[in-house]
């Protein structure tokens, strides 16, 4: 089992100076209180880098160790920390210091740094391999979620109810390395390795025998049909885990620039827009240019139609004034000059009617050339074209894209100086390299699946052949095939025993689940268990028999710490829970429950609070004599804390 002694840390986020926090050698829990920006989070951190050489920031992701340093530090040119733990392990004390000094006078990245670590048990300083054999053997990374808990990121264990998901199958995978799975799984593929090793011996004696030569031959061929598909399967799922780290990588990148990347997007289709406002500028001012060479004839439509108007007057009056010329002309000649017919006295009359007071004096008019005629009709050739509502649409046009464009290089200009500290080139290439991961490893899947097909059918194949050859084979070949019999069967077994102490262990962890979920729950009527699934995700089980699906934040918060209670309880690896403010989502009643419960999830606790979320004097009346040690981190300046014990 791990215990924690005492932690003590130098430079550390708000930790400037140095500072220490012991822990009690007995079974209880120590009480952290401090508000928001004192340094809870930055302990829970200071445990993990000293362990993993790691820091987490929101959302599980990796934090830079440049931004780790304690600012007024760094304002003073200090930069770096120091971080040295103890701690008791299987009846050995340990002293394990990590620091991260400076490798220039100014650094500005983590390449500016460099990482030492130095693990001493008892009086002996471990080397380098024996150190990280040790440390993984301690304190596997992999189960560090276990231990290390962050009320914030709660939302990771809901995806233990999605089987398909990435995240649920990696805290499915260290749920079983926590309760000593793996070493049974490794247990089984030795024998199977060992049942597969004894048939391609079997095989290989049976093919030197005349008898047997041919389903000896047949039986080798197919092994090492076997072995190429395992191996060709070997290489894919080597692959496919490169590529799931890779995708874990990148979207750690694009996790932790989630900010860069999204002001990223935006410059871009800023970018591409102000692209497409000068087009389509360009595009209208040719509009406009081709519109405008007509432009002239709206200018003089109005003209042209009023010197049509007077022109068509014009020549309405010669065309009457002939009219009365001709009729005055045939009364006095007596004959039409259009027609050609004499103009009889009763005509005569007629027309003289028709004529307009004193127009016999005019009878000498006769017909002459119109230029009132000529004018209209040069007039009536002028197109009448009125494109004045298609220029000032084209004008307003644009103009709004000119101020489009004033606008974007003004958003552009901003989104720039944001992006200042940023590289959109690694945001743009862990996009296109994260999307290509992904398409790459749906391949290699599909390769893998058809691997194992192809596995599973050289097997049967293996088998009816060796079947075949068990049942023809001669006495000098009776041991090797009993032999290879026995160790498959052997792995058969194991591989039952395997699953049947898997299933056994899911019912421990369920039950322990439970009742540890009953213990803190505010709603025991309502509720009698929770119940696990294959993956190790719970769910809460009502009391008519069926699944709470509708679970609030609250509940997942209870679940999740139910989970880490069962696992602490049953698992062989066992060590401290150390937690950062586990009750962000819970009200009072079920915080109080919590804080009852957590002296039964591990022997060791230590609780990082605000002292609003409970209060010392509730604390203290909740825990009794499993409240072990109290501290408080205390407010110095903005950047700067420090741990005082209290009493």
């Amino acid at each position: 089992m791990l215990r924690l002694t005492s932690i003590e840390i130098e430079g550390f986020g708000p930790f400037a100076e140095k500072q220490t926090i012991t822990f009690p050698s007995g079974p209880g829990v120590t009480v952290i209180y401090g508000e928001n920006m004192r340094g809870k989070t930055s302990l829970l951190n200071a445990i993990r880098y000293a362990f993993f050489g790691t820091v987490l920031g929101r959302g599980s992701r990796a934090q830079w160790l440049h931004t780790i340093t304690n600012r007024d530090l760094a304002g003073e040119g200090k930069y770096g920390f120091h971080v040295a733990l103890t701690f008791n392990y299987d009846g050995h004390d340990y002293e394990l210091v990590r620091e991260c000094r400076p490798s220039v006078v100014v650094p500005s990245n983590d390449d500016d740094y460099m990482d030492s670590v130095m693990l001493r048990r008892g009086n002996t300083i471990l080397g380098p391999a024996e150190r990280k054999k040790a440390l993984q053997l301690i304190f596997p990374d992999e189960v560090s979620r276990f231990f290390l808990f962050d009320g914030e990121l709660l939302q990771e264990y809901e995806e233990l109810l999605i089987n398909e998901s990435d995240s649920g199958r990696k805290i499915s995978e260290a749920i079983e390395r926590i309760l000593g799975v793996p070493i049974l799984k490794r247990g089984r593929a030795h024998l199977t390795q060992l049942s597969e090793d004894a048939d391609k011996l079997a095989a290989r004696e049976a093919s030197k025998r005349q008898e047997t030569q041919a389903l000896g031959t047949a039986l080798q061929q197919a092994t090492e049909q076997k072995e190429a598909h395992q191996g060709e399967l070997a290489r894919l799922q080597k692959q496919l885990q490169e590529l799931t780290n890779q995708k874990t990588e990148y979207e750690q990148v694009l996790q932790s620039m989630q900010k860069y990347s999204g002001l990223l997007q935006d410059r871009d289709e800023a970018e591409a827009r102000l692209e497409q406002a000068r087009k389509d500028e360009k595009n209208f001012q040719s509009d406009l240019q081709r519109v405008m060479s007509d432009s002239w004839r709206s200018i003089l439509r109005e003209p042209v139609r009023a010197a049509r108007e007077r022109a068509e007057g014009e020549v309405r009056s010669e065309f009457d004034n002939l009219l009365v010329a001709l009729r005055a002309k045939a009364i006095a000649e007596r004959r039409c000059e259009v027609c050609g017919q004499d103009v009889d006295g009763h005509t005569s009359t007629i027309l003289q009617q028709a004529l307009p007071h004193g127009a016999e004096a005019h009878a000498e008019w006769a017909p002459v050339t119109s230029t009132a005629m000529t004018r209209l009709s040069d007039l009536n050739r002028f197109r009448d074209t009125d494109n004045i509502g298609e220029i000032q649409q084209l004008w307003r046009r644009i103009q709004n894209l000119k101020l489009e464009q004033i606008t974007l290089q003004d958003r552009i200009s901003d989104l720039t100086t944001a992006l200042a500290d940023s590289d959109p080139d690694t945001v743009r290439r862990s996009r296109a390299n994260y999307a290509e991961v992904i398409e790459r490893m749906a391949v290699i899947k599909r390769a893998i699946d058809e691997e194992k097909k192809k596995i599973d059918e050289t097997d049967h194949s293996i088998q009816r052949l060796t079947k075949r050859l068990e049942a023809s084979g001669t006495s000098d070949l009776r041991a090797g095939q009993v032999r290879a019999k026995m160790l498959r069967e052997a792995a058969e077994v194991f591989g039952g025993a395997v699953e049947a102490y898997k299933t056994k262990l899911r019912a421990r962890v369920e039950d322990s689940a439970s009742s540890f979920f009953l213990s803190m729950t505010t709603e025991k009527l309502d509720y009698v268990g929770l119940t696990i699934n294959e993956s190790y995700g719970l769910t809460i089980r009502h009391r008519d028999g069926k699944a709470e699906e509708a679970r609030s934040a609250g509940a997942e918060h209870v679940v999740a710490l139910a989970l880490m209670g069962a696992l602490q309880n049953n698992a062989p690896l066992r060590g401290p829970i150390v937690m950062d403010s586990p009750f962000g989502r819970l009200d009072e009643n079920h915080t109080a429950n919590v804080v009852s419960t957590l002296p039964k999830m591990a022997e060791q606790v230590v609780l990082m609070v605000y002292e609003a979320e409970v209060g010392i004097k509730r604390v203290r009346e909740l825990l009794g004599a499993d409240l072990v040690r109290e501290y408080r981190l205390e407010r110095k300046s903005a950047r700067r804390t420090n741990v005082r014990e209290v009493r």
